[in-house]
């Protein structure tokens, strides 16, 4: 089996993920191809001399396009259909800091909001990260179902709505087949350390369900006691101080056995 191929976007602004992969690939002696990705593009930048297989990291536009091509869709570890809010419900259960959230179409928020007066915590029901969970008022959700429906994002007609919680920390995993390989605390500081007791809560619940073989897991720490915030797809997420050449290594292995 030939090396695993990491395809990177390197435009991405205000970003050092294509950095910090770029060396991680060269001291793993991994192929590395930089691409560059413009806003709204429909299909895959031309890429020549790359043979699987491959990984493919950057922002959503890049991934879906790689998740809809036949020919290098294994490169994106992404179903739609599990990283969702009642996806993480129903895999989780009540370890799920929102397990209790309603899923409503936005009039149905807005006249709730409207008639309640009051705020309340909002996300989006997927990992598209239409926008970013918040808690906001009727003028706030009014100004926000604005800004989406002008738009052009494949996006959910639906909101999650729930409780406001007081997060006193979280952490990002990364999970490879059913391990978590590296993370770091990216809230309130970055921080590289992590607690034996979060390592043995995430793989408590990652031996239940997972979304995907690889996948990033963020959990939290509310009240004293460990909640899984949300999944997030691999090919697009952050690192922080992550241990990016460990990640790279895996996964490069993992697609190696796996392609």
């Amino acid at each position: 089996m030939e090396k695993t191929t990491w395809v990177v976007q390197s435009n991405i602004p205000k970003s050092n993920s294509a950095l910090l992969l770029q060396a991680a690939c060269e001291q793993l002696e991994q192929p590395f191809y930089p691409v560059t990705v413009q806003p709204g593009q429909k299909h895959l930048p031309k890429m020549s001399e790359v043979d699987p297989p491959l990984v493919f990291h950057g922002v959503t536009t890049l991934i879906l396009c790689a998740r809809e091509d036949a020919r290098v869709q294994k490169g994106v570890f992404y179903d739609s259909q599990n990283f969702t809010h009642d996806a993480y419900t129903q895999g989780f259960g009540h370890a799920y800091l929102n397990y209790d959230a309603q899923v409503m179409d936005w009039s149905s928020l807005l006249k709730m909001a409207a008639d309640a007066s009051a705020a309340f915590f909002i996300k989006p029901p997927d990992d598209l990260k239409a926008f970013t969970g918040c808690v906001a008022d009727y003028e706030d959700i009014r100004r926000m179902h604005r800004k989406l429906l002008d738009v052009s994002h494949r996006q959910s007609d639906k909101v999650v709505v729930g409780q406001r919680y007081e997060v006193d920390a979280e952490w990002r995993l990364f999970i490879v087949n059913g391990e978590v390989i590296t993370g770091s605390m990216y809230r309130p500081t970055a921080e590289a350390l992590l607690p034996q007791e979060l390592l043995d809560f995430a793989a408590q619940y990652v031996a239940i369900w997972t979304p995907a073989d690889v996948f990033v897991l963020d959990v939290g720490r509310v009240d004293r006691q460990w909640r899984i915030i949300e999944c997030n797809c691999f090919n697009w997420s952050r690192f922080y101080l992550s241990d990016v050449k460990r990640i790279a290594d895996r996964v490069s292995r993992y697609q190696e056995d796996h392609w």
